[in-house]
C-alpha cells in the first residue's frame, strides 16, 4: 500500500479514504484538514520538528490512551468474539 522507502509516504487517497471512514472527531477538524491540504502539496516533511519533552510524551500518551479506551469500550463485544475465535 505504501512505497517501499525507509520513510514510505502514504498516497493521499488512502489516508482520505481511511479519515473518512474512521469515527474519529479529530478527522472532522478544520485543523486536520489544512494538514491534509498541506500533505497533499508538500508531502511528507518536518518543517519544524517537535523535542519530545517528557510533559509532551505525557500528553501525547494520555490522548493515545484515551483513544485506545474508547475503542475498547466501543467495540468490546467485537474483540471478545475475535478472541475466542482466535483460540
Amino acid at each position: 500500500m505504501t512505497p517501499a522507502s525507509p520513510f514510505p509516504e502514504p498516497p493521499l487517497l488512502l489516508i482520505k479514504i481511511i479519515c473518512n471512514s474512521s469515527p474519529d472527531p479529530s478527522f472532522k477538524k478544520k485543523k486536520y484538514q489544512r494538514f491534509l491540504d498541506e500533505y497533499a502539496r508538500d508531502g511528507l516533511y518536518c518543517r519544524r520538528p517537535k523535542r519530545i519533552t517528557p510533559e509532551r510524551r505525557k500528553y501525547y500518551e494520555s490522548i493515545r490512551k484515551k483513544k485506545m479506551e474508547a475503542f475498547v469500550r466501543k467495540n468490546k463485544e467485537r474483540l471478545e468474539q475475535m478472541k475466542h475465535s482466535v483460540t
